[in-house]
């Protein structure tokens, strides 16, 4: 019997190009290509990547968690 996924892994499996967008952008951080900048909506420090469009992996805005958040659940600022 196998363990069932994790929600994790199951967005990772579900989600390959997301998923693959995420590394991508990660593996920017590490090598110091890009580096976090503030939410541009409020100016939090503290901000996450967010991709308007898979096709450009590099390519993201920087919003903190409740405006990330928010964007997806409204489908926008």
């Amino acid at each position: 019997m196998t363990k069932p996924l994790t929600r994790q892994q199951q967005w990772r499996r579900d989600n390959p190009r997301r998923y693959a967008a995420h590394l991508y952008v990660q593996t920017l951080k590490r090598l110091g290509v890009i580096a976090p900048q503030s939410c541009e909506v409020c100016g939090a420090e503290r901000a996450e990547a967010h991709h308007d469009d898979y096709s450009r992996p590099g390519d993201v805005r920087w919003l903190c968690r409740r405006h990330h958040n928010q964007h997806h659940a409204r489908g926008g600022l």
